[in-house]
């Protein structure tokens, strides 16, 4: 099979949904990754990562974040990027992750929604009403033209059931970390400071200040940022000296760093926006690939987990946090951290990508069968 997995991200940024499945699916097939326009004239850059893996970067007169929020400019440059495709494309697979994009399923028959967040109910925290609406209108629209749509967590499924029927629900998953040949390190000798990671896209809409600000109150916990950090996040945190930012990392060296940390956190801002927190957040599985211990705050997605206890520990408030990082690196062991790797092993993005084509080729068949 081959896929083109149509997207509003940039290639290169920390790792998320649509960049494992893409990862993952080229293993065994051709995948055409297409990413969020840069700024130019229109064109299509082409960039061959290996012998199934290519990345196609479009360049458009008008910024990714303006050009999605307008009606008119969003339709202009989705005919042309489709038109331009279609030409080389049209017999792929198409995964897209782009709520807006209704106009292309005038250039592509197979194509599936795969909708791993609540696109809506952001939209609605950052946006005006009337982008919001618009937003709330495409994505019915790309839900309901699609052959199916893929759904990370049953409050997603839920929301899609209104548009389409035929819905299939695949979780997130976890890196392959052998791939990298990274030794995992064993339980550090106790010590003073407890040294603790955050990877993300750390903005005020989706990461708790509250948590950073609370966790640098405490002298015996040092803490870093990996990941681009929005300035109106610092703007928040008034003992920005104690803080470490490292900034974007991917790949290799984003496992070896993670790989030196005690404690793991994902600290939403679940109390005030729980409604736009749909699944578990795809960084707790990077930390449990690693066998690190998790503070997260809570989300309903956790339950289907089905996590023992100790293997992650969950804040059901704010200021549970600092307790549980303290009780977290004090009751880490090796057993602990097997157990945390072995469920992530179980749960990869090649295993959850085998579960997706699985679906395709049972659609298919019954397609030819019809025929």
């Amino acid at each position: 099979m081959k896929f083109l997995i149509n997207t509003i991200t940039n290639w290169y940024e920390p790792p998320r949904t649509r960049h494992f499945v893409a990862l993952s699916l080229a293993k065994k097939h051709t995948v055409v990754f297409v990413a969020a326009n840069h700024i130019g004239l229109p064109s299509l850059g082409i960039d061959q990562l290996n012998d199934n893996l290519t990345v196609i970067t479009p360049s458009f007169p008008i910024d990714m974040r303006i050009r999605y929020r307008i009606p008119i400019l969003n339709a202009f440059y989705q005919n042309w990027l489709f038109r331009e495709l279609v030409h080389t494309y049209s017999d792929f697979e198409v995964i897209n992750f782009d709520y807006t994009a209704t106009r292309i399923f005038r250039y592509f028959r197979n194509v599936v929604y795969y909708c791993n967040d609540s696109f809506f109910e952001i939209s609605k925290h950052i946006n005006p009403f009337p982008i919001a609406k618009y937003h709330q209108r495409c994505e019915s629209i790309v839900a309901a033209k699609s052959k199916f749509c893929v759904s990370i967590a049953s409050k997603i499924t839920d929301h899609l059931s209104a548009y389409n029927q035929h819905i299939i629900e695949v979780p997130l998953g976890s890196p392959d970390i052998g791939e990298y040949g990274i030794t995992v390190h064993k339980v550090p000798s106790k010590q003073k400071i407890i040294k603790v990671v955050l990877v993300a896209v750390i903005k005020k809409l989706n990461i708790s200040f509250n948590v950073v600000n609370l966790l640098l109150a405490d002298n015996n916990i040092s803490l870093t940022l990996i990941g681009p950090v929005q300035q109106s996040f610092l703007e928040q945190i008034p003992n920005k000296d104690r803080l470490t930012c490292k900034g974007t990392v991917y790949g290799k060296k984003l496992y070896e760093e993670i790989n030196e940390y005690d404690v793991a956190i994902a600290p939403y801002c679940t109390e005030t926006r729980n409604e736009i927190f749909s699944g578990t957040g795809g960084k707790i599985y990077h930390y449990l690939s690693l066998g690190k211990p998790v503070v997260i705050s809570y989300m309903s997605g956790l339950n289907q987990m089905n996590l023992q206890d100790q293997l992650i520990y969950v804040a059901e408030k704010t200021t549970d946090f600092p307790d549980l990082v303290h009780r977290a690196y004090e009751e880490n062991t090796e057993e602990l951290i097997q157990q945390r790797i072995d469920y992530a092993n179980r749960n990869t993005w090649d295993n959850r990508m085998e579960d997706l084509v699985a679906h395709y080729e049972q659609i298919n068949s019954k397609s030819r069968d019809n025929l």
